[in-house]
């Protein structure tokens, strides 16, 4: 018996590609990875595409080719016409203004984007038809909860602040509070106290703004930003992003107020794009914040050592896992 349709689900599986990404993404089970990240996983080539990879220099030239021209035409017969013709005249000008900018607007947006699809279908339909056909879910991957089950470090030397439950879920089951004395959590209200803190986010402006309110919530604390850059994945050909609502103008300001970001990054956080985390192939996750936490934790270790881990921090990976 088959647990997958292709036929009867969203993301076209069946049994075998099913088994093969996750067996591929939890490096047969030597890693541990939660439901989510398989889903992301798996979704991927089949996600909503916003603007195909070559449809911004044509859409640009053509921006170019009719914003000018008519712009222009419209500038010299308002002129021509003068007295009330000279709004017609206004306009062209600012059609003539606008033509560039949209052009540039488009060559930047011309890389294929993607729109994420929602998680519950994906519980439905594949993760519960396979735990009824096989027993329990495949080898090497947990559930998005595994955090609420993972026993708390006594005397804890740190903290991990992420409020994505599943990447909390996938650092507890491999085994990060044991190996750093560090007691992960989803809140500010959940973190012990007077230990540093290390938060991880996604690449939008929810999460950079988050960063700015922790530090304001635990004044005299150590906090590290240690999350996903805008810039590690917003010129990366392979890398998803998600758009969504523009965030509040006052985020903005507050960003571009602590000058931990670029022009270029906060341009992009205010037209609503974002990268989730939990997108990030876990291997080189779990590499990130190994590396962020051993510097936190043992800030007197080996600094070669430590350098040697920390390269290629939260680069987005290829897009061969599914």
């Amino acid at each position: 018996m088959f647990a997958l349709e292709p036929r009867a689900n969203s993301l076209r599986l069946h049994d075998a590609r099913f088994l093969r990404v996750a067996t591929k993404l939890s490096d047969h089970g030597r890693l541990k990875i939660t439901e989510s990240q398989l889903w992301f996983a798996l979704s991927r080539k089949t996600l909503h595409s916003v603007r195909g990879p070559a449809s911004g220099v044509p859409s640009a030239i053509g921006c170019l080719a009719l914003g000018l021209p008519v712009g222009g035409g419209l500038a010299v017969a308002g002129v021509a016409l003068g007295g009330g013709g000279y709004l017609l005249a206004a306009l062209g000008v600012i059609l003539v203004l606008a033509a560039p900018v949209a052009a540039v607007g488009n060559v930047r947006d011309g890389r294929k984007r993607y729109d994420t699809l929602p998680l519950s279908p994906f519980r439905e339909q594949a993760m519960a038809r396979w735990k009824f056909a096989y027993g329990g879910l495949p080898p090497g991957v947990v559930d998005d909860a595994t955090l609420r089950r993972t026993p708390r470090p006594e005397r804890p030397r740190a903290a991990l602040l992420c409020a994505d439950l599943a990447v909390a879920s996938f650092l507890a089951a491999n085994d990060i509070p044991a190996r750093y004395g560090v007691e992960i959590a989803t809140t500010v209200q959940a973190l012990p106290d007077d230990v540093p803190v290390v938060v991880l986010h996604d690449a939008g402006a929810i999460g950079s703004v988050g960063v700015l309110a922790v530090r304001d919530a635990l004044p005299g604390r150590r906090v590290v930003d240690a999350g996903l850059r805008p810039r590690v994945v917003m010129d990366v050909p392979g890398a998803v992003v998600a758009h969504g609502t523009a965030p509040p103008p006052g985020d903005i300001r507050r960003l571009r107020a602590a000058g931990t970001l670029t022009s270029e990054e906060l341009f992009w956080l205010l037209d609503g794009w974002w990268s989730p985390l939990v997108g990030v192939r876990p291997a080189t996750l779990l590499k990130a914040v190994s590396a962020v936490l051993e510097r936190v934790t043992d800030p007197g270790g080996d600094p070669d050592r430590r350098k040697a881990a920390a390269l290629g921090f939260l680069t987005w990976p290829d897009a061969g896992a599914a």
